[in-house]
């Protein structure tokens, strides 16, 4: 997992995995309600003959644009993000109607914090299709990003009815917006559906009492848009250029000694680089200035493992998986590490909610039956 830079890096995409989920679920809406318009002409071919077949036929050939958006999916699948973001884009300039690359495009740009373009993306599939599910989610996710609050939640409950995707957006932007009452009924919808999910559990806690915590706000509460200059060093770390990113943030921390964003960048780059004792004072550092960063701890925790501090690494990561209560980094930590140490009957149940929450990772589900196997020849 230590490849995968988008997931561990970023604290805006610590969540990613989560937004896999969340995406999972809209595409699967999409796709019921693909499958049922399929059935409606296949229905009409049986009526009115082998003509109109002939026609549904031939237009039902994938175009080149349409070929280019399946294969930014199967890129986004495997989490080589940046590159599903040229794929997609590649698909709408040949096919500018292809409300599956712009939907792709827009996601891949979430994934890597570019959330103003992001909503521009999901905007356009929208205009072309506005019931696109996914779309709609993604557009408020951006939006709840951005801060956005009242224009998120249009979109989230124009979602609503047609993924549940979008009711864990619901409850974040209702309580930040102190609508406790809305707050209670989407956290209790959450909650019904995912009873381990432990944030959407405190989240209907506060809203019932009315109150959001100190701790609660942090968590839920977007963070602080990236300046420029910061977010053009975390693409060099998404596009796994770290040499490139490290110069960055050197330079931009000479500029402001005290940025956050450039501290925890430069404490990555070089983490990436194998410097580990010298990113792991960046890492502790932002963790002082920033308890609950979530990027930050999963940094110092592979620093930690790194060093061969394997039990307090452990320990960093289940505060992570417990505090925040879904899919992250800190839960993908912990499936690993014990895969690696041969504990196969702890590893497995880690591996199971990662295939759950991304089911389309081939990764997660080929390290789970690797840990099965063990277990059941460890007997």
């Amino acid at each position: 997992m230590q490849t995968t830079h988008a997931i561990h890096e970023d604290d805006r995409l610590n969540s990613v995995l989560q937004q896999d989920q969340v995406l999972v679920t809209s595409l699967k809406s999409e796709d019921r309600r693909r499958k049922r318009k399929r059935l409606t002409l296949g229905l009409l071919m049986l009526i009115f003959g082998a003509g109109m077949g002939l026609l549904f036929t031939q237009s039902g050939h994938a175009s080149p644009g349409e070929d280019l958006a399946a294969e930014g999916w199967e890129l986004w699948k495997e989490r080589r993000i940046v590159e599903a973001e040229e794929k997609f884009a590649e698909a709408v300039k040949i096919a500018p109607e292809s409300t599956s690359a712009w939907n792709g495009l827009g996601w891949a740009r979430l994934n890597q914090g570019k959330s103003s373009s992001a909503l521009d993306a999901f905007e356009k599939c929208l205009e072309i299709e506005p019931s696109v599910g996914a779309a709609l989610n993604g557009a408020g996710q951006a939006l709840l990003s951005l801060r956005k609050y009242d224009e998120a939640k249009t979109y989230l409950l124009k979602c609503a009815p047609l993924a549940p995707a979008s009711w864990y957006g619901l409850a974040r932007v209702s309580l930040l917006q102190g609508d406790f009452d809305e707050a209670v009924k989407w956290s209790q919808k959450v909650v019904n559906v995912d009873p381990q999910n432990t944030v959407a559990a405190k989240i209907l806690a506060a809203a019932k009492n009315q109150k959001i915590p100190d701790d609660l706000q942090r968590l839920i509460e977007p963070p602080a848009r990236r300046s420029v200059e910061a977010l053009k060093g975390w693409q060099f770390i998404n596009s796994g250029r770290a040499t490139e990113a490290k110069a960055h943030f050197q330079k931009l921390l000479e500029k402001t000694p005290n940025d956050f964003d450039a501290m925890c960048g430069l404490a990555f780059s070089l983490l990436n680089l194998g410097n580990v004792e010298e990113a792991k004072p960046y890492f502790e550092k932002c963790i002082a200035e920033k308890k609950n960063n979530l990027g930050a701890i999963n940094g110092l925790a592979r620093c930690l493992k790194i060093e061969g501090k394997t039990e307090e690494a452990i320990k960093l990561w289940k505060d992570m998986d417990e505090t925040v209560g879904h899919i992250n980094a800190g839960t993908a930590g912990l499936a690993y590490t014990y895969l690696e140490q041969g504990e196969f009957k702890l590893a497995i149940p880690y591996f199971e909610r990662l295939v759950a929450a991304a089911p389309d990772r081939k990764e997660f589900q080929l390290r789970l039956n690797a840990a099965e196997i063990g277990l059941k020849n460890a007997k």
